[in-house]
């Protein structure tokens, strides 16, 4: 071989080692980069030469800069994501619940239920007490003021869920976008052959983002691409993607759905997605089904209050007046319950007899003190053999210990998940994140290498110097 090979076997040597050093400065570089993954550069022999002494090798070439990535790692990872945001959003909807009904407590609903009882009794001592049924007046207020106040706090943490979810799928769309046009400009990138890692790295991570937000599944192609999927249904489509949206779903208006696309120029509603995942999926069970049905539960436990308090008091008289209702019969829910115009003008309308005439009567306080104890009917469920026996108190401890226990199921899914997501994302970091100790590792050798090649051109020099030297 000519001094010429060995002057380019040198400078390859030099180019790829130069090349070497340049990528490891990239790691090291965005070692807390996140979503970064580490590169490594592609290197083989060149084409050897044939020569009548042989065959001889060229030197060394590179084919670019690789990530290192493991796909099905990616889809692990992104799956248990999408399952914790989905058990963290729908625990948080729980929690909400839960800390609005703040039981148990010394001053909580359940608490002033007994309070209100405990006053019927004391009237029921004393019926023609003008003070013992001003304290009946207060504590049924304080009762109503708890509903009203739960009632309107859950209303208002819906309208915040759904706020939150409008924000969650204007991100999901411009993600979506985002991918869409990294799609085209990575197709453009590679289409020499080399991969771009760092734009990949940049799909990637909004990749991640979308399946966290919406349960997104990705699926590389050919040429470089990926389709993302949500639902069973395309979200992105190399260089083209649909928008999401929030709207009502066809068979109930009032609870939302996702819909893939844009409103039809008809403007009528399309049918939303329920096979999704993600926070987006927790935040609709909590909008649709948490709150809903805390909001039910409340509502059963004032209608019944109210039913059959007026009942009661119905039958009661006011010296030889009847009495009329002591709760505003036509405001039967949590966030409308109040007392009768007339109680809350004056107390003496506050029955305590149970006859014309008889003020030391003390029948219907009675009765109505009783109800601390007395089966009714609540959301509809009527009292029968087949059906455990309610009073209003137990009722609404029956729903906060429902709420308790959801909580502390959803809270168990919810440490679950995240422990399965980080098991996933650390087994990941295995294989693409930046160890800086290898890094400055492979820094020296390359930087020997590099040395070693620049070595040999001093020697093709002192040998072609010699040659030339012995032809004088």
């Amino acid at each position: 071989m000519n001094f010429g090979g060995l002057l380019n076997i040198a400078r390859s040597g030099l180019a790829t080692s130069q090349a070497q050093i340049a990528v490891t400065s990239q790691n090291i570089t965005n070692a807390q980069t996140p979503g970064y993954s580490r590169q490594r550069l592609r290197i083989e022999a060149s084409t050897p030469q044939v020569l009548p002494q042989g065959i001889f090798g060229t030197g060394v070439q590179s084919d670019g800069a690789e990530r290192m990535r493991n796909e099905l790692m990616d889809w692990t990872f992104r799956r248990d994501a999408q399952g914790a945001s989905l058990a963290g959003e729908r625990r948080d909807a729980l929690q909400a619940v839960e800390n609005i009904l703040g039981e148990p407590s010394n001053t909580g609903l359940a608490s002033s239920f007994e309070q209100l009882w405990s006053s019927w009794s004391d009237l029921s001592t004393n019926p023609n007490s003008s003070a013992a049924r001003g304290v009946v007046r207060q504590r049924a207020s304080q009762v109503a003021a708890q509903l009203n106040q739960f009632g309107n706090q859950i209303t208002d943490a819906e309208t915040v869920m759904r706020a939150r979810l409008t924000e969650k799928v204007d991100r999901v769309n411009a993600l979506a976008s985002q991918v869409a046009d990294i799609n085209e400009r990575i197709v453009a990138a590679e289409s020499s052959g080399n991969e771009s890692p760092d734009m990949r790295d940049q799909r990637d991570a909004k990749i991640d983002e979308l399946a966290s937000l919406i349960g997104a599944s990705a699926y590389p192609q050919a040429d470089g691409s990926v389709n993302v999927n949500i639902g069973g249904d395309s979200l992105v489509d190399g260089a083209n993607f649909k928008s999401v949206r929030l709207q009502g779903q066809l068979s109930d208006p009032t609870r939302l759905g996702i819909a893939l696309g844009e409103l039809p120029p008809s403007g009528d509603p399309t049918e939303t997605m329920y096979n999704l995942g993600g926070a987006v999926s927790g935040m609709l069970d909590g909008y649709n089904t948490v709150f809903p049905n805390a909001l039910t539960a409340l509502d059963g436990v004032a209608r019944a209050l109210v039913t059959n308090t007026n009942a009661l008091h119905r039958t009661g008289f006011i010296g030889t007046t009847a009495a009329g209702d002591f709760f505003d019969a036509t405001r039967t829910t949590a966030r409308t319950i109040r007392l009768d115009a007339a109680i809350e003008t004056d107390v003496s309308r506050i029955a305590s007899s149970g006859a014309p005439g008889q003020n030391g009567d003390n029948t219907v306080a009675l009765a109505l003190s009783q109800l601390r104890s007395t089966p009714v009917t609540v959301d509809g469920l009527p009292v029968t053999a087949t059906n455990p026996s309610a009073s209003i108190s137990e009722r609404y401890r029956t729903v906060a210990a429902r709420v308790a226990a959801n909580v502390s199921a959803a809270n168990g899914t919810a440490d679950a998940m995240r422990t399965l997501t980080s098991q996933s994302d650390a087994r990941r970091e295995s294989i693409k994140g930046v160890s800086l100790d290898e890094e400055m590792v492979n820094l020296m050798k390359f930087q020997q290498s590099y040395a070693a090649a620049a070595r040999l051109i001093a020697v093709v020099d002192e040998l072609s110097q010699t040659l030339i030297n012995m032809g004088r």
